[in-house]
């Protein structure tokens, strides 16, 4: 079907977002539609309960067609989880010498560089290599931008490799198929985390951006315009939840109490009573207060996590552009706050708003999109999807549906030999009532009994005599037959 579209699948830990749009001629993608259903059975990534995350998919997948009239048989899967991970890889080769004997680096040098590092091995076999990429370049030990047209003897360079289970991405692969999606790609979430959130000039500045997800956070650190470092944390807002929980509080108000009166740091949260009905007669009730000490306390844990990551990542130094908070709970108020006295740095809330044209920003009021975006946005600069217009499918089924007009029958045409005087079909008729089996009408001479013959002698008999009305001046056949014998004269 024409009409470059893009579909994305994220399956998270607390919702399954599909989501599709259109590529734009300038490049942005044109967001269609995006649907969210809540989901069970995966646990801070993981896919414990295929069964669940079907009947998610199958439910968002019915939705986002019927709204679009289209068929989704494509779509690239996202993937978040602590079995996703990145590893930095340093090799070399040594630069080939030219006519010149001047030691200048070339394509070739580069390639056959790219070449040995593609043929790395993961160490352990459970994990597979899902991209690799060049972060720097270095010759004879210096580091350069270009390596083509340097002068030196080695060149060298550090790919950053991302890896995965390979259970947990044959997991999702088969959920998705089984819902009748064909996966194109499966894409670590926290790779593509930034295209959404992030501008060109914040990434090559350098820039962390912190996925607040239901139960993984994402941790990507860009610099020089490239992810240099990513991590999941295996913490998110399912946590908060189970500590709300914790005090007694039924589990079909938490949610509505996180999000409606719930605040990320304690002195900031009003002192009055929030009191709600648990049953007929019950009522509970708790301090905003009360309810802000159970968030702060989780998410300064997940705060300080993000910190260790993005120390460990090497770049804390070098983000100019401090650090962007995205994600579901990124709205809570004071979550900004909180996060800057933890991490120490500039921190903003971001919803959707780069790689994506004017309307679709309108479309997106939240910044829980934000993965499926960013899944958006990596689809349109790497293929489209093959979907299928079901408008136009069910308009030619409802065609073939159609009753047609009966043809008029046409009269056909009748053989000679059953041209015979009603006489004689009256004459049949009256023997055939003597057999009830119609199959034994047509009967081998070679067997035919006395009766048979005296049945049919009777019937010339009563032929002859109806004939002799109907013509008096014709001669009896009976009589005929005698003269000319049994097979009737012969002309030369």
């Amino acid at each position: 079907m024409e009409g470059n579209y893009v579909v994305v699948i994220d399956v998270g830990s607390s919702n399954v977002v599909i989501a599709a749009g259109q590529t734009e001629p300038g490049g942005k993608i044109c967001i269609k539609g995006i649907v969210s259903k809540s989901v069970d059975g995966v646990e801070s990534g993981r896919i414990d309960n295929s069964d669940m995350v079907c009947q998610a998919i199958a439910a968002a997948k019915s939705e986002i067609e019927e709204r679009l009239g289209i068929g989704i048989t494509e779509a690239y899967a996202g993937i978040s989880g602590e079995f996703v991970r990145c590893a930095q890889i340093t090799d070399h080769v040594y630069v080939e010498d030219d006519s010149q004997n001047s030691n200048n680096v070339t394509q070739r040098d580069v390639d056959a560089l790219d070449r040995r590092m593609r043929s790395v091995k993961v160490a352990d076999d459970r994990e597979t290599v899902m991209t690799s990429e060049p972060l720097r370049y270095m010759v004879d030990r210096r580091e350069v931008k270009a390596p083509v047209g340097s002068f030196g003897k080695v060149l060298s360079a550090v790919y950053n490799f991302v890896l995965c289970d390979k259970i947990m991405r044959e997991r999702l692969i088969s959920v998705i198929q089984r819902s009748g999606i064909t996966v194109k790609e499966v894409v670590p979430n926290a790779l593509v985390a930034p295209l959404a959130v992030a501008n060109s000039d914040e990434m090559h500045d350098g820039v962390a951006t912190v996925d607040l997800g239901g139960g993984v956070t994402d941790v990507t650190v860009c610099y020089g315009g490239k992810v240099r470092y990513m991590a999941s944390i295996p913490i998110g807002a399912q946590a908060v939840n189970a500590d709300i929980r914790s005090y007694s509080i039924p589990e079909k108000y938490v949610e509505e109490l996180k999000v409606n009166y719930g605040h990320a740091l304690v002195d900031a949260a009003p002192s009055d009573n929030i009191t709600f009905q648990r049953g007929s007669r019950i009522t509970k009730s708790i301090l905003s207060k009360n309810l802000a000490t159970i968030i702060e306390a989780r998410m300064s844990e997940i705060a300080e996590h993000a910190r260790r990551e993005i120390r460990d990542s090497g770049y804390a130094q070098k983000l100019s552009s401090g650090v962007i908070l995205t994600g579901g709970s990124s709205s809570m108020p004071d979550i900004e706050q909180l996060f800057t006295t933890v991490m120490g740095c500039e921190v903003r809330t971001a919803y959707p708003e780069y790689g994506i044209t004017q309307e679709s920003m309108e479309l997106i009021t939240t910044p829980a999109f934000s993965t499926a975006v960013s899944l958006l946005i990596y689809g349109s600069q790497h293929g489209c999807c093959n979907v299928v217009d079901r408008r136009g499918i069910a308009v030619e089924e409802q065609r073939q549906e159609e009753p047609q007009p009966a043809a008029e029958p046409q009269p056909q045409p009748q053989p000679r030999t059953a041209e015979r005087p009603a006489a004689k079909h009256a004459v049949r008729d009256d023997f055939d009532d003597f057999d009830d089996d119609e199959s034994d009408d047509i009967v081998d001479s070679s067997r035919q009994g006395m009766f048979s013959k005296l049945f049919k002698r009777i019937a010339k008999g009563t032929a002859d005599i109806v004939n002799s009305f109907e013509n008096p001046d014709e001669e009896p056949m009976s009589s005929r037959r005698d003269k000319d014998g049994d097979f009737g004269k012969r002309s030369l």
